[in-house]
C-alpha cells in the first residue's frame, strides 16, 4: 500500500487558527500591554493616571486605549492573513507590540514626506529663505 501525501490546511487539521481568532489573540496582547502601562502609570501618579490635574481625564485615556486595541487587532489580522503567524503566542506578541511598531513606522513615513522637515523647523518661513 503506497503512502499517500495528504495536504492539511490550517483550518482542516485543527492545529491552526482562523484569521479572526489570531486577531482576538492580538487584541489580548494589546490588553496585556495596556494593563502594564496602566500599572506603571498608576505607580508614578500615586493613583488613577487619568485623574486631573495630573492626567488628561478619563475620556482621552479611554479613547487612546480603544485606538491601541484597534491598531493591534488590525495589524494582527493582517499578519495572520499574510501567513506570518504560526501560533497564538506569536499573535499575542504581535498584538502587544503593534501600537509601538505602527507609531515608529508612521514617524519614519512622516519624515520622508516632502516639506515635513521644513514645517518642523518653522513652517512657511523656512521655505522662503
Amino acid at each position: 500500500m503506497a503512502a499517500s501525501t495528504v495536504e492539511h490546511s490550517a483550518d482542516a487539521s485543527g492545529y491552526g487558527l482562523r484569521m479572526w481568532q489570531y486577531a482576538l489573540w492580538g487584541l489580548a496582547g494589546a490588553a496585556m500591554n495596556r494593563a502594564l502601562v496602566l500599572l506603571e502609570a498608576s505607580q508614578h501618579a500615586k493613583g488613577w493616571p487619568w485623574r486631573e490635574p495630573y492626567g488628561p481625564g478619563a475620556g482621552p485615556y479611554w479613547i487612546a486605549t480603544l485606538l491601541h486595541f484597534i491598531i493591534a487587532t488590525v495589524v494582527t489580522a493582517a499578519a495572520a492573513q499574510a501567513g506570518y503567524i504560526p501560533n497564538a503566542l506569536v499573535a499575542v506578541g504581535i498584538g502587544a507590540a503593534a501600537p509601538i511598531a505602527v507609531k515608529k513606522v508612521a514617524g519614519y513615513t512622516l519624515g520622508l514626506l516632502p516639506g515635513a522637515q521644513d514645517e518642523a523647523k518653522g513652517g512657511d518661513d523656512a521655505r522662503r529663505t
